[in-house]
């Protein structure tokens, strides 16, 4: 090497050094940077995202302390005194992390304080945080920064009292008499600790409809608040006052939680809804691969058993949140591709598979023994139709993971038959043919749950094309109040939860109008509430407009809803997999199907990022009629391109890349009612156009 080159590879050897420093000064604390620092598909829809630009963030507006209107916007300078004892701080969306006062005091007898408190919703401003620890409170009180003679100070909260999800600060003087000035106010963001950049999403959505858009940036950006450092989790047992975030929850620099202010704890269920809306938008799977490792790593090792939850609540006895680590198991190997974690736990995942199967009785259901352990309901005991739907997905989908193995002993096969035996009774002593849906339980025939039916449609207990299907469909209607769905098997309740359920399955059913009206009605509504974080998903809410989700079932408190709550993104993937219309169905997408359900739109596109690489389409349709697809995927890959057709004669009229469909497309007139006239195109990897006259 010459003198010149030794001079160049020493600035190179400089210029990584300092991107490396910037990596690190913008990931959390002394988190490791991901490699990626951009987003895939930058363009116009960005400006739907509520993820700030920088993890240092301030306040937006100033409100008024006793009403919470709207005072003025924050300019970075107020005062406290006698004329103002207290100030709410609205940080304009859902924020977390730790916060950084300075200020000034001018004058004061004796000692003083500024109290800070915290709340999600607008409802519970004031000087006592909302509720979040579990320590029976029914409130978190405050942090105070204390003071007791005239200067300038700088108040940090330390790391234990880490806010997770807030977007309300309010500051309030305690004192006899004193008189200070707020000069600065500024929070370093938490959560997404990997990433420099908290706008790199590798996924997109944009619709003619701005509010769907609206729902499924907030849908990503509820799961960003979930993805924390895991070692800030909830504590447990929970402190005798205040909070404490010092929780270890597991494996890694990032790790999937539920919510955002509480639990800050891995639960499974959530990520039967979070794992498929964080692979189609943030992109973000290492913070999955963590939440499921903890889940093996605390398995019993003497009945294969998984956790309720995990670390350190470590809640237990659950057979249905069982069954959704299986699943969880399954979904992150299909986004991911990553074998070498299946090989790693894969002896854990059949002891798991055994130890489910073990509680199927002498009547060939699986009879779940906790009234408590899932997911909220009221009564969680017995011959379930929502856990025979789990048992059966863990089964075709276990089925599904060991061929990824080789499967060398034939426990698919076995599983399969199973899940066969499963279904068929399932149909047999569950479905209520005089209501068009399935009982709650073999024991609870007065109940059609939303959960049981919605998931006997997902996950294929009965066929997505058949009549019961579109029945079940119906049937839930009835439920449906003007801002969402009643949960029966939680009565007064709406569940967001479940409801994500319920609109993949309206779409499954091909009824795409109800599952963008139900979309609309309830995520809307929330996202528009003036008094929610206006940028998130909530975990629950009651049907007369309130937010104490289960205040009279555990939690005590209005004010302990969760109001950023990953098993609620729901909608992500059901705009993302069915009105887009393109989902992965092999490892990684090495096949996918993209099947566009227009409903009342005119036009969508969108796209996400595997390992592969990227995947992308676009449709519009024209008040004549006319349809055009564009659609982009790795090559390598393929697909089945399928498009609603209103008769078997307009399939005459596809135009593919400019021509007619040749041979070696493979298509062909599918469809089980008329009403569902499809076309079916074989589609390879690469850039291609679709044209329907």
């Amino acid at each position: 090497m010459g003198f010149l080159g030794f001079i160049l590879s020493v600035l190179l050897v400089l210029i990584n050094s300092q991107n490396n420093l910037a990596c690190a000064q913008n990931c959390w604390r002394n988190t490791p940077c991901r490699s990626i620092q951009q987003a895939s598909f930058p363009g116009e829809w960005e400006a739907n995202i509520f993820a700030p630009s920088s993890r240092a963030v301030s306040p937006s507006a100033l409100l008024d302390y006793h009403s919470g209107e709207h005072v003025s916007s924050w300019n970075g300078k107020t005062a406290l005194g006698r004329d103002r004892i207290g100030l709410v701080l609205d940080f304009g969306r859902e924020v977390g992390g730790i916060a950084t006062i300075d200020y000034n005091v001018f004058s004061v007898e004796g000692n003083g304080a500024i109290g800070i408190a915290f709340t999600e919703a607008k409802n519970w401003i004031g000087p006592d945080s909302d509720y979040s620890s579990g320590n029976g409170a029914f409130s978190d009180g405050a942090l105070y920064a204390n003071f007791s003679k005239v200067g300038n100070f700088n108040y940090i909260m330390p790391d234990e009292y880490l806010r997770g999800g807030f977007r309300y600060m309010t500051l309030f003087l305690v004192a006899e008499a004193a008189s200070i000035s707020i000069n600065n106010v500024t929070l370093e963001i938490a959560f997404q600790p990997t990433w420099a950049n908290l706008q790199a999403y590798q996924g997109y959505f944009h619709s003619s409809d701005a509010l769907l858009n609206k729902i499924w940036y907030s849908g990503a950006y509820t799961l960003q608040t979930a993805s924390i450092p895991p070692s800030t989790g909830r504590a447990w047992p929970a402190p005798a006052s205040g909070w404490s975030e010092v929780g270890e929850l597991g494996p890694g620099y990032t790790i999937l939680t539920d919510g955002a202010k509480r639990d800050r704890t891995v639960w499974p269920g959530d990520l039967g809804v979070a794992v498929p809306a964080a692979a189609y938008s943030t992109g973000d799977l290492e913070s999955v691969k963590n939440g499921l490792q903890a889940m093996y790593d605390d398995q019993n090792s003497s009945t294969g058993q998984f956790p309720f939850s995990g670390p350190p609540l470590m809640a237990t006895g659950s057979d249905t949140y069982h069954m959704w680590t299986l699943i969880g198991t399954y979904n992150y190997v299909l986004y991911s591709d990553d074998t070498d974690f299946l090989r790693a736990n894969w002896e854990s995942y059949i002891a798991a598979m055994s130890f489910i199967l073990d509680q199927v009785t002498d009547s060939g259901l699986l009879f779940v023994k906790s009234d408590t352990a899932d997911w909220g309901r009221f009564d969680a005991n017995g011959t379930l139709t929502s856990a025979q739907s789990l048992l059966y997905r863990s089964l075709v989908t276990g089925a599904t993971l060991a061929s990824w193995l080789g499967d060398t002993d034939g426990q698919g096969e076995t599983w399969l038959q199973k899940a066969s035996e499963i279904q068929d009774l399932t149909n047999a002593k569950l479905w209520d043919a005089s209501a068009g849906a399935f009982y709650d339980a073999v024991e609870r025939p007065d109940i059609h749950s939303q959960d049981g039916n919605s998931l006997a449609v997902l996950f294929g207990i009965v066929n997505a094309s058949s009549t019961k299907a579109t029945d079940i469909s119906s049937y839930l209607t009835q439920n449906w109040t003007p801002i969402g769905a009643q949960c029966p098997e939680l009565s007064g309740e709406i569940s967001p939860f479940i409801s994500s359920f319920e609109i993949q399955m309206h779409l499954l059913a091909g009824e795409t109008q109800r599952a963008l009206d139900l979309i609309r009605t309830s995520w809307g509504w929330y996202l528009n509430n003036p008094n929610g974080t206006q940028s998130t998903m909530i975990e629950g809410y009651l049907t007369d407009g309130t937010f104490g989700y289960r205040y009279n079932a555990g939690y005590g408190t209005y004010s302990m809803t969760s109001h950023s709550h990953g098993w609620s993104t729901g909608p992500v993937t059901a705009l993302t997999e069915h009105i887009l219309g393109l989902s992965i169905t092999g490892r990684a997408g090495k096949t996918w199907r993209l099947a566009p359900q227009p409903g009342d739109l005119t036009s969508a596109e969108g796209g996400f990022t595997t390992k592969l690489g990227e995947f992308s389409a676009r449709w519009s349709l024209d008040a004549n009629g006319s349809f055009k697809l564009d659609y982009q995927t790795p090559e390598g890959t393929t697909g089945d391109v399928v498009l609603p057709m209103a008769t078997d004669k307009a399939a005459r009229n596809v135009l593919v890349d400019g021509a007619s469909p040749t041979k070696r497309s493979s298509w062909a007139i599918l469809g089980s009612r008329e009403a569902r006239k499809v076309v079916r195109i074989r589609g390879d990897g690469g850039k291609h156009s679709i044209f329907i006259k």
